[in-house]
């Protein structure tokens, strides 16, 4: 009985050795590309004060791009709630964004474009698209993705006396 007991134990210390920590491989790593959901806010700052934050729900894209580090940013079919009347301003796409790594499962990204084009929209019911009559403008992108959690900054600096920052909280 106790032979069997001590090959049992030898057994379990056996098996022991082949038992790995949960940091010893990538199971817990997120893919920081995809679709992420939730609060979207507008500011207006201009020479006579700010207006906003004006808030709605909104998705944005993290699409993967050609290499590791690379991926593209997509706010498709941004709508602005302006006192209480929805205006379609379009799609803002923005390529080869550089992600870099600050850790386990954290990325920051930003972008400056000096001119870039806001496309139309393609949301049924929404006829006029803001976007493609502004001309090329100026665009800060940055942010940061934590695990699940995506933050974005959008500032369109100086735009027709006025600066606008948007912002945008979601999660996977």
């Amino acid at each position: 009985m106790k032979k069997n007991l001590f090959y049992l134990f030898a057994l379990v210390c056996a098996m022991s050795l082949f038992a790995s920590c949960g940091s010893d491989d990538d199971d817990d790593k997120v893919e920081p590309y995809g679709v992420y959901s939730g609060d979207l806010s507008v500011v207006l700052t201009t020479q006579a004060g700010t207006q906003g934050p004006i808030t709605s729900k909104e998705s944005v894209q993290l699409i993967k791009g050609s290499s590791d580090n690379k991926f593209s940013f997509l706010l498709k079919n941004f709508i602005l709630q302006l006192e209480g009347s929805a205006t379609g301003v379009g799609n803002i796409n923005i390529e080869n964004v550089e992600l870099v790594s600050a850790g386990d499962n954290k990325y920051t990204f930003s972008k400056n474009i000096p001119e870039m084009q806001i496309t139309a929209g393609d949301k049924e019911g929404v006829t006029v698209w803001l976007g493609p009559t502004l001309g090329k403008i100026p665009v800060n992108l940055s942010g940061t993705i934590e695990g699940n959690k995506v933050t974005v900054v959008i500032n369109i600096p100086s735009f027709m006396t006025m600066d606008i920052a948007v912002n945008f909280t979601g999660t996977k």
